[in-house]
């Protein structure tokens, strides 16, 4: 293209952290920006609650300003600005809260135009399509107001998707005007796909043998799941735009059977590398957040009894509570095999190995579980005495030494009321030893139907002192503000040894990415986007083994997988130090491969194919 498209990419994760699209659109953007300059702009809804942190407010241009105005009337009411990331983006977002009176009439109109079959669809379609339609309508007016240039609308997902429809209607009812206007639309995983997976079936399977018999999922089957109006919606986007795109060549290979189309172009997750620090400062870093999260080991277990945590190893699992889809249950079963393997090891005096396993998994819970914060706070109080009693110790030691003096015993340095003190807390802190800690560090709505409870208990991780392998379910979004751990997420994982994420389904996967990113081994699966995306660069011999495994999932049965993952984490067990270094270096180079610096040229490429499919220059 001689000169640079208007581009608008339409979100509803726009200044909105509600999902992983979010991501994507928040570390591209610095590329969008640095190849389209003040032509890109991107277009989301309005919560004020996330405008206040995430969107800065400007007054818009002369001619944006009356189209506002305009819509205003319609009640559709709109916020010029930028979005504080990185490249800084224009960004229009949209407020629709007067405009539901049109909701009907809208539905009314997709159902005609596109068999988009909404009948019974409630508030968690309908106010996502009232606002996707009013960014259509908000786009078109933009493009009218710029004749002359070629302009690109970019949609994410069904719930951007009556946008694009409303788009290509008002294209088609404009011929005469030459409106240069093209259309993407982009699916990070298909809604009956997901759902499938989800309630269990055998999704792969029936992708593979459907594909094979020229089949296409049927309406009957999205109604069946309950999600009927979101599947059509997105079957009518895909179909009707100019180029179609998926994230992945697996989601690529879904589309073909449940959308009946197959991508035109498939646009790879990655993530902004610059706002990664190196491996040498993520080391450093390490060490910090590891003495931060070692006060939290030790006020959850030390008081049922003791753990050498300088010598531990650690794994943790993270993303949405899909058991089935992320694989959880597999992680489990595969803790509960590595578990047996290393008691008996120890029994035989071979290895005595302790991995500690997290599952960052958010569920309701009721706040968190009161024993524990006692025990923290228990914990708390003796580190204080300690650190008060520090400079007395350090004093004493050296009056000690200058007298050429030699401590029989802990008297000559430590007071008796300091001795007292401790001993009084150290009897309170040990009134539990001899029990087990709690599997959760949250008090859970419902344990006794927690599928993760349940799945643990029937593997025997149970917490005992005898379990080698030990796990803490932690049901609620890292925060530095929070009580227990008191980290942020990418603060908190810095402290592990290896991220585990055996997925059955992952469009992409940005969670094993987001872990090699910081220097952090990780598994991921070759049903996950990015589990492919590493699979195809290990062939074409661009990366070697180490720091990203690969676990098959495609076509194997249960007991091999778990017989696998569990090697997999014993390996990392007994990993000695260096061994755990080579795989952090190895881990932080492979991501690299994932930088937007490498792989925005396939948007590009999209927005190219997209221009050249309207006749446009």
């Amino acid at each position: 293209m001689e000169t640079k498209p208007h581009i608008y990419e339409v979100a509803y994760e726009v200044c909105n952290k509600v999902g992983g699209i979010y991501t994507v659109l928040e570390s591209k953007a610095q590329e969008m920006v640095r190849h389209y300059g003040e032509n890109y702009c991107a277009v989301g809804f309005f919560d004020k609650s996330q405008a206040n942190i995430e969107f800065d407010e400007t007054e818009p241009p002369g001619n944006i300003k009356k189209i506002f105005e305009e819509l205003g009337n319609r009640g559709i009411k709109c916020y010029y600005g930028k979005w504080l990331i990185s490249g800084r983006p224009n960004t229009i977002l949209i407020d629709t809260s007067r405009f539901a009176g049109e909701t009907n009439t809208i539905k009314g109109e997709l159902w005609g135009k596109y068999d988009v079959d909404s009948l019974r669809s409630g508030i968690e379609f309908n106010e996502p399509v009232l606002w996707a339609y009013a960014a259509g309508v908000l786009i078109g007016k933009l493009i009218e107001n710029s004749k002359n240039s070629v302009s690109i609308a970019q949609f994410h997902e069904w719930m951007s998707g009556a946008g694009l429809l409303y788009l290509e209607n008002f294209r088609k009812n404009n011929k005469n005007n030459n409106l240069k206007i093209a259309t993407v639309f982009t699916t990070h995983a298909t809604i009956l796909g997901r759902t499938m997976a989800n309630a269990g079936e055998k999704l792969h399977k029936i992708v593979r043998e459907g594909i094979e018999k020229s089949e296409i999922a049927g309406a009957d089957t999205a109604r069946k799941y309950g999600v009927l109006d979101k599947h059509t919606m997105e079957k009518a986007c895909a179909n009707n735009c100019d180029v179609f795109t998926a994230v992945s060549e697996l989601t690529s290979r879904e589309a073909q059977y449940i959308l009946g189309k197959r991508a035109d172009v498939v646009l790879p997750n990655g993530l902004n590398m610059d706002k990664f620090l190196t491996i040498d400062e993520l080391t450093v870093m390490k060490k910090t957040r590891r003495k931060q999260m070692k006060r939290f080991l030790r006020a959850f277990f030390s008081r049922y009894y003791h753990i050498d945590f300088n010598n531990i190893r650690s794994a943790f699992i993270s993303g949405r509570y899909e058991f089935h889809n992320k694989g959880i249950n597999l992680f489990i079963d595969a803790l509960g095999k590595l578990n047996e393997r290393l008691k008996k090891e120890k029994a035989e005096c071979r290895k005595n190995k302790i991995l500690i396993s997290f599952i960052f998994v958010p569920t309701k819970t009721y706040g968190e579980n009161t024993e524990l914060i006692r025990n923290k706070l228990l914990y708390a109080e003796m580190e204080e005495q300690v650190e008060n009693e520090l400079d007395t110790i350090k004093d004493r030691i050296i009056d000690l030494l200058t007298t050429v003096k030699v401590p029989a015993g802990t008297r000559e340095i430590l007071s008796d009321e300091f001795l007292q003190r401790c001993r009084r807390l150290s009897a309170h802190f040990s009134a539990k030893h001899g029990q087990a800690p709690p599997l959760s560090a949250f008090n859970l709505a419902s344990e006794y139907n927690d599928s993760i409870i349940n799945a643990l208990r029937r593997n025997g991780l149970n917490n005992h002192e005898t379990d080698q392998v030990k796990v803490v379910f932690y049901p609620a979004y890292l925060s530095s503000a929070d009580r227990l751990i008191g980290m942020d997420y990418n603060d908190a994982i810095l402290t592990f040894d290896t991220g585990v994420f055996p997925s059955y389904y992952e469009s992409w996967g940005y969670t094993p990415l987001e872990a090699a990113a910081q220097g952090i081994p990780a598994v991921t699966t070759d049903l996950s986007g990015y589990g492919k995306f590493i699979n195809n660069l290990k062939e074409e011999g661009t990366i070697s083994d180490g720091g990203m495994y690969v676990l098959k999932r495609d076509g194997r049965i249960w007991e091999d997988m778990v017989n696998d993952l569990s090697d997999r984490m014993y390996e990392i067990t007994v990993a000695d130090k260096k061994e755990l270094a080579k795989l952090r270096r190895n881990a932080k180079e492979i991501s690299g491969f994932a930088d937007w610096k490498f792989l925005i040229k396939y948007y590009i490429e999209a927005h190219e194919m997209a221009v050249e499919k309207i006749g446009g220059k």
